[in-house]
């Protein structure tokens, strides 16, 4: 008589997280929008503080610049709409600029949040911090390239990608860890919660309490070193004589009737410091104001409210007509 073994077959369990431990799209999408609102106030913090790159505003420059038509034209039907109900096109550009600006890059921090969270469901295992460097630098990569090719920004090229990776994968290793925790690991292994835990609803009170009061800190920081710094820039000059100048007058609306703004009225090209150069549109509503370089183009209603803005007590500033 002889034993036999019969075999034992052994169905391997699956490792997908159960449905009860799967947060919903609506919780997803919540994360994620309190995930990016501290990075965005922190962008926006550097820019004010160091003249960092703000990436809302490349991702919102860099379709013009390439001469994407459809964006373009957007932005034109957005202010004309501004204009056509009595608006100021000097109040309603940057306006139109910071919601453009803001929807994009949530649109694109959703696109990779949401495309981290199907690769995580996908392979069944809560996400780890390597998961979270590894999102934070896929997100990372083309917004340092926009920036780099974009941003006004005259700092080392070092310095900004170092900033900007640092954020971005900060951001991708604070979204692992949100996700992980709302995904209930316990639930996935087989174990019991740990003593002490707290459920799904603290945890979303407690991160967003911590991401509204980043943001909030950060931003009112960078709103209250905005106003100092675009005071700087109103009074930086340029000698009038000097080849960016020149190369500026060819550059800004040749089509248009120049002027420049200098320092106490001098009428000579020689002797005068200029403040910014400009042009007056056909209907004379409003001008508009370069600083030179790649700062960006200043709208203001009239010329009087231009030569205010660029005038201090201890000096007036005066205009110098290029076309006559």
């Amino acid at each position: 008589m002889s034993d036999e073994m019969t075999p034992i077959s052994i169905q391997s369990e699956e490792t997908s997280p159960p449905a009860g431990a799967r947060p919903g799209l609506g919780t997803v999408l919540l994360v994620i929008l309190l995930t990016t609102a501290p990075l965005l106030g922190l962008l926006y913090l550097g820019a004010q503080f160091l003249n960092l790159p703000f990436t809302p505003f490349d991702l919102y420059d860099w379709p013009i610049r390439a001469g994407f038509a459809p964006w373009i034209g957007l932005i034109d039907a957005l202010n004309g709409a501004q204009t056509a109900d009595g608006g100021n096109i000097a109040q309603s550009a940057p306006l139109v600029r910071w919601l453009l600006s803001l929807a994009v890059f949530l649109l694109i921090a959703f696109a990779f949040g949401l495309a981290f969270y199907a690769f995580v469901l996908r392979r069944g295992r809560v996400p780890d911090l390597i998961d979270g460097l590894a999102i934070g630098a896929l997100f990372a990569a083309p917004m340092i390239l926009v920036s780099l090719t974009t941003s006004p920004s005259t700092l080392p090229a070092a310095l900004i990608i170092v900033w900007l990776g640092a954020l971005f994968v900060v951001w991708g290793v604070v979204l692992s860890y949100a996700f992980g925790r709302l995904m209930d690991g316990a639930a996935i292994s087989g174990g019991e919660p740990a003593a002490g835990g707290i459920d799904r609803r603290q945890f979303l009170l407690q991160f967003g309490a911590g991401a509204a009061a980043i943001t909030a800190i950060s931003a009112a920081a960078g709103a209250t070193l905005a106003p100092g710094r675009q005071a700087a820039e109103l009074q930086r000059t340029l000698p009038m004589i000097s080849p960016d100048f020149l190369a500026a007058q060819q550059e800004l609306f040749g089509n248009f009737r120049r002027f420049v703004i200098v320092r106490g009225g001098a009428e000579s090209a020689a002797d005068s410091n200029v403040l910014a150069l400009g042009a007056e549109y056909p209907d004379r509503n409003y001008v508009s104001i370069w600083l030179g370089g790649r700062s960006p183009i200043v709208i203001y209603e009239n010329l009087e409210t231009a030569l205010a803005a660029y005038s201090t007590e201890e000096a007036e500033a005066g205009i110098f007509w290029l076309d006559g």
